[in-house]
């Protein structure tokens, strides 16, 4: 990954935001292979967001009740974004 920007807010007592852009030339790929992961419901104390901006940005944005669950969800979903990363370049189609 070329670049990682990262925001925390802090939305009120009970609710935790955290995003994320990854820059990178293989974001789209990326996003196509970590978007079948967000059919499955990991907790129902977090709300997961994944989309593209422009076709080198992938932006994850993460909700959670509380600083458990946001660091849950962010370990679970920066290893799947890794994940698909190594194997891009494992393969070779990593530009």
């Amino acid at each position: 990954m070329q670049e990682l920007r990262t925001r925390f807010i802090r939305r009120n007592s009970l609710r935790l935001f955290a995003e994320f852009t990854f820059e990178t030339e293989t974001a789209e790929t990326i996003y196509r292979a970590v978007l079948p992961e967000l059919n499955d419901n990991f907790s129902e104390r977090s709300a997961i967001g994944l989309f593209l901006e422009d076709s080198n940005k992938l932006v994850l944005s993460v909700k959670a009740e509380d600083p458990v669950s946001l660091r849950s969800a962010l370990n679970t979903w920066f290893r799947l974004i890794q994940i698909a990363q190594e194997v891009l370049e494992v393969t070779g189609e990593a530009r």
